[in-house]
């Protein structure tokens, strides 16, 4: 059997298994809203996957069990967790994921079924439970840093009480604290931490961003949970990194694109000083040298050498670094609608890329799947559906992207009202990463007229095969 790990209900965190999934709980987010949770699942294996989930609350107690239909080889499942998953009362929780066969997963919150404002949602991804650690890195932690606040989700996947403690440092290397105690973590269950009752951390435009280095006695998974109430309600989240690599992937980055503007902050998560360079379209670099734990965000309006504007001022970028490992993190935001979302910035591109959750206004929602060939010399691209279709774009050169729109595009094989799964495939051996953003807007036939959104923009990263 195989496990992944996640957080549902308010807040989800997945640790994606070769043949199980595992759902944490929490015990008390601070991002304002009332919230629901989807378990999106995909089936990567070749035959039917059995699969159970077991819930565990704040205690590290398996409050209750769901055992949905098996699901067919590369087949899709998204578990709305308020209205399919009976006999759980209104809370956070933490959940356990596991199959025999292997399962991707990510999780979407909203709280757009509440009766009031704010409106808005974020995503991410799972984790493996090969992916659980003693050490978590965090490169993006906000405490009023223009407006923007974050906290840390951790999950204590091991069976004994986990000892965490923190430490976090500005971008320039300084350490701003360490040391930190954060408590003990019952087995199974898991804690969130807003930044905001730290007393030790600075706040501001100034100083308000730092990195983060979380460490424990025991493996430990997280997420970290981002929002904003002024000038526009909003919220994001992203997943704990585990460890770095010389080499990641933007494939969505954004200049004043109708109003778009994208940051990537880039963490050192190794020993010694990180170098390297960011590489643009059109040759345009950017310089980086990190202390260890420390993490530098790379605001894209600020690159006066980049483009700009709804024609160009959307592209991709690489990372490579020339010493140490590093992570990376993308913010996404609009600063007219207030849409926020965050993913995170892959490090391993692949001729065959998951797509674990693909909508085409489903309860609203519709999505973008942004393919980046990552190899210097050009490929077809295809996208094959679980329901079986497929859709290809030729010759996409070395280095842009594909953007695939889900919503009565141009080429579209999805009918309304789906909600399924993808693989993208390259040829010639081309290495691919994806982003998936998932939307929605007053055109969608099932967006809620009388709710406006402040923030229904979501980001997860695709998986690589």
């Amino acid at each position: 059997m195989k496990r992944l790990f996640i957080f549902v209900v308010l807040t989800l965190t997945l640790a994606l298994g070769a043949s199980s999934i595992v759902a944490q709980g929490q015990d008390g987010t601070d991002a304002p809203g009332a919230w629901g949770s989807s378990i999106n699942l995909q089936n990567s294996g070749t035959g039917p996957a059995s699969i159970t989930i077991q819930f565990y609350n704040a205690a590290g107690s398996v409050i209750h069990t769901y055992s949905p239909d098996p699901l067919a080889a590369g087949g899709a499942l998204s578990i709305y967790v308020p209205s399919v998953v009976t006999g759980l009362t209104a809370g956070q929780y933490s959940a356990v994921v596991s199959s025999n066969e292997p399962v991707i997963a990510s999780v979407n919150t909203a709280s757009t079924n509440s009766g009031s404002a704010p409106w808005t949602a974020f995503a991410y991804d799972g984790f493996d439970s090969t992916q659980a650690a003693q050490t978590l890195y965090f490169p993006g932690n906000y405490k009023n840093y223009y407006n923007f606040y974050s906290e840390i989700v951790i999950q204590n996947t091991s069976s004994a009480p986990a000892v965490v403690t923190g430490k976090f440092m500005k971008a320039d290397g300084t350490v701003i604290a360490t040391g930190v105690s954060m408590g003990t973590i019952p087995a199974k269950s898991s804690k969130t931490y807003p930044m905001s009752d730290f007393s030790q951390l600075p706040s501001g435009n100034a100083d308000g961003l730092f990195g983060a280095v979380i460490t424990a006695n025991q493996a430990i998974v997280g997420v970290a949970n981002i929002w904003r109430t002024t000038p526009i309600a909003g919220t994001a989240s992203y997943s704990a990194f585990t460890g770095g690599s010389t080499s990641l992937y933007a494939p969505a980055l954004y200049k004043n694109y109708y109003s778009f503007n994208s940051a990537l902050t880039i963490q050192n998560v190794g020993s010694g000083v990180a170098t390297g360079t960011i590489t643009y379209p059109g040759g345009v670099t950017a310089a980086f040298s990190l202390a260890e734990g420390a993490a530098k965000e790379f605001y894209q309006p600020s690159n006066v050498s980049l483009p700009s504007g709804n024609a160009t001022g959307v592209f991709a970028a690489s990372i490579a670094t020339t010493s140490g490992d590093v992570v990376g993190l993308v913010s996404l935001s609009s600063g007219n609608s207030g849409s926020f979302a965050s993913y995170n910035a892959p490090a391993t591109a692949s001729t065959s890329v998951s797509i674990p959750n693909i909508n085409s206004d489903y309860y609203g929602y519709f999505t973008a799947v942004t393919v980046q060939n990552t190899s210097s010399s050009s490929t077809d691209v295809t996208i094959s559906y679980a329901n079986g279709s497929t859709r290809s774009f030729p010759s996409i050169a070395g280095g842009a992207v594909v953007n695939i729109l889900h919503l009565n595009s141009a080429g579209d094989t999805l009918p309304n009202k789906t909600s399924t799964s993808a693989t993208v495939t390259s040829t010639g051996g081309a290495k691919l990463v994806a982003v998936i953003q998932h939307n929605t807007s007053s055109g969608v036939v099932g967006h809620d007229p009388n709710k406006t959104p402040s923030d229904y923009l979501l980001a997860v990263t695709g998986v690589a095969k």
